[in-house]
């Protein structure tokens, strides 16, 4: 018997026990039907199968790294003179797992703009590592990459005519400015306005910006302090900010700003997560007052009339339609381009984890452009005012960042984890099949279903099924995802993949922007080849899942449970819960989301605790008349009429329509930031509704299996 057949012999009567196991703790049917890969089912206690030979685990080693590339893993405590081993992602070519259990239907390709630098050793990837990693961690460092400034030392200061310079950022703050950010925090209702600068100041940046503060020193000086006479200053920065520093090493005493981090740095009890979904942070309050600290109108543009994020944690993160107008090669054409200016808006998203970079082979939620594709994660840092070689210094920055974004791991779950039932949880991820004839879902099967399991879409964890020739053509696969699927079956709010499409013409070819956008140089993804500009949605991997709540592509479902279980856990109007506030500040300070492991996480069904609200009693943070209905839930809104527009010219959902009582950003229009209503434009919490199907059992289980990855 050859050792396809042999495991095949043992799954089934593996899946037969699990099934009868998982009954008697309440649950139903685990049957596992197959279109592809024979019917396996993974099983057991890692003993051995029919042929008598030893299976590897079901579980993944607990010192195995979570996400990560596998060059980052290979070359810890290699010399610099070894050879890299062929990128795993390179086997993801067309047909490479036909006729298999895991679906891989978008491929990888490799981008000409990197192969300069593309390393061949150990020691070239440690020099790309040590570049990049001072683009994307740099803070405090000679040559830190910050906001639309490159690594430029230049600023221009507006309250200083004499530092206005053609290639100096527009995006940094004082320290004097920075140490005065307090006077423009508003109090609540009946709670006055901090009588001075709080010494804990530091603290309450962090939690009212929603970016932690570091544990290496990232300084600033005080007020009075002169920086280069206290090593940079007594002050701490959060990780979203840095002090810049020239050429020789001296510091200027401005403040810059790691967007990115904004976006993809969260926090757990304390310790800063770097790389991951974030969904803590809110940079449109941290420009709101830096622009009322330091008189800079281009914070106040992005902090006011202009924003990506209409709430804390998420946002119009992939606003192509303003990527195609800044980034145009001066090219006047774009602005009267209308598939640009009226396509629709693309709404709210959050953003995907970088440590599941070294696992895809196409980037962001809609396959929009190769993973190799490394100018895009510099188009936060693009230096816009130097007039020489901008995409010259993308091209030295962009790919080192990416050999060290696509090396970040997911932080191990730090509570308890139960090894029986997470065994339980892998057989089902990678086998059960949740088309399977007697399971009658009423979710359309996809046309590429694999054996119709979780892993057909997200990938092989489990060594023992990525071991498995039904499952895998390699077991160097394991790990990577790379299925687009149709909204029709993933069925979730259809607004950002129904926005990439129109941007296409009506015979599928792309939008002439992409000619001039540097950042389109090598191509765009798959989303721009299906059929009848049909709107699609990219599985993503699922290392650090328990670490990346909120859920679905726009962070409209509180939990993991809630994913699985779409009839339970699914709140039209929600709040995460807040940090406490020092005592004696209660009610007189913005508050961030609170990330306490203990205190803050729901450990059973894997996600941030949150509060149900009702669209009036919420009052004043779900805003009714304007957000929901407050007579009837199921009625329309302004909110409805809103959505309308946005359907139709993209830009306006930049504007704050939809946040008139947000402006100037009183403290308690900052908490109605926190709030995720799911009545709002392209922030519904539908779809991924072929796991109803699933037993509660079976659910606990699979959720047990997750905290593993």
């Amino acid at each position: 018997m050859d050792r396809k057949t042999g495991m095949f012999s043992y799954h089934l009567l593996a899946a037969a026990v699990l099934s009868l196991g998982l009954s008697a703790c309440g649950g139903g049917s685990s049957e596992s039907g197959n279109s592809a890969g024979g019917g396996d089912v993974g099983g057991g206690d890692g003993g051995s199968g029919g042929g008598g030979e030893e299976l590897a685990p079901l579980l993944r080693s607990a010192s195995a790294p979570s996400g990560g590339h596998r060059w980052a893993e290979f070359c810890a405590g290699q010399a610099d003179s070894a050879l890299l081993p062929q990128d795993p992602r390179e086997l993801i070519v067309d047909g490479a797992n036909d006729g298999r259990a895991v679906v891989f239907n978008v491929d990888w390709r490799s981008c000409e703009t990197n192969e300069p630098l593309r390393p061949t050793t150990c020691g070239d990837y440690r020099s790309l590592y040590a570049k990049g990693e001072l683009i994307g961690r740099g803070q405090g460092e000679v040559g830190t990459a910050h906001m639309f400034s490159g690594d430029t030392s230049d600023y221009a200061d507006f309250t200083d005519p004499t530092t206005y310079s053609s290639s100096g950022s527009l995006f940094t703050i004082s320290a004097e400015a920075y140490n005065r950010l307090w006077l423009n925090w508003t109090g609540y209702l009946l709670a006055p306005a901090l009588p001075a600068r709080p010494d804990n100041f530091d603290e309450l940046v962090a939690e009212r910006y929603g970016s932690p503060l570091p544990e290496e020193r990232n300084p600033y000086p005080l007020a009075g302090e002169d920086p280069n006479a206290s090593n940079g200053g007594s002050g701490q920065l959060p990780i979203g900010f840095t002090q810049l520093r020239e050429p020789d090493g001296s510091w200027t005493g401005q403040i810059g700003v790691k967007l990115c981090s904004f976006c993809h740095d969260g926090q757990i009890s304390g310790e800063p997560v770097y790389g991951g979904a974030g969904t803590i942070g809110d940079f449109t309050v941290a420009f709101r007052d830096f622009a009322a600290a330091g008189l800079s109108p281009t914070f106040g543009l992005l902090g006011g009339p202009i924003t990506i994020a209409a709430n804390r944690g998420t946002g119009a993160i992939d606003q192509f339609q303003i990527g195609f107008l800044v980034f145009n090669g001066g090219n006047i054409e774009e602005f009267t381009n209308d598939k640009i200016l009226f396509s629709q808006a693309i709404g709210n998203i959050k953003s995907p984890p970088w440590w599941n970079m070294g696992h895809r082979v196409q980037k962001f939620h809609g396959s929009v452009l190769p993973m190799d594709a490394s100018r895009i994660d510099m188009a936060a840092y693009y230096p816009l005012l130097i007039n020489d070689d901008p995409v010259g210094w993308v091209d030295e920055a962009s790919y080192p960042f990416q050999i060290w974004a696509e090396s970040i791991t997911a932080p191990k779950y730090p509570g308890a984890i139960d090894p029986q039932l997470a065994e339980q949880g892998a057989i089902l991820f990678h086998a059960k099949n949740l088309w399977a004839a007697n399971l009658n879902n009423p979710v359309p099967e996809p046309e590429q279903l694999g054996n119709g399991s979780c892993a057909s879409c997200h990938g092989v964890y489990s060594p023992r099924y990525a071991e498995d020739d039904s499952f895998l053509a390699d077991p160097e696969m394991m790990g990577i995802a790379a299925n687009l699927v149709d909204i029709e079956v993933i069925r979730t709010d259809p607004v950002y993949a129904q926005a990439q499409q129109s941007l296409r013409n009506a015979d599928g070819s792309p939008n002439i922007g992409i000619d001039y956008n540097p950042f389109l140089t090598c191509g765009v993804g798959d989303f721009g080849d299906t059929p009848n500009n049909t709107p699609v949605l990219l599985a993503p991997p699922l290392f650090g899942i328990w670490a990346s709540a909120p859920y679905l592509h726009n962070a409209s479902v509180p939990n993991l449970w809630g994913v699985l279980d779409p009839d339970s856990e699914r709140p039209n109007i929600w709040l995460r819960q807040s940090a406490p506030a020092p005592q004696g500040m209660e009610g007189r300070v913005v508050m961030g989301f609170d990330t306490d492991f203990d205190r803050a996480y729901d450990q059973e069904k894997l996600g941030w605790k949150y509060t149900e609200l009702d669209c009036l009693s919420g009052f004043p943070a779900t805003q009714p008349l304007l957000n929901c209905n407050p007579i009837d839930e199921d009625g329309g809104s302004l909110q409805d009429i809103f959505g309308a527009i946005y359907e139709r010219i993209a830009l306006l959902w930049n504007l704050p329509i939809d946040e008139l009582a947000n402006i100037p950003l009183t403290d308690q229009q900052i908490e109605n930031r926190k709030v995720y209503n799911t009545n709002i434009y392209s922030q519904g919490n539908e779809g991924h509704d072929f796991t109803a199907v699933l037993t509660n059992a079976e659910r606990r289980a699979i959720i047990e299996y997750l905290k593993t990855l």
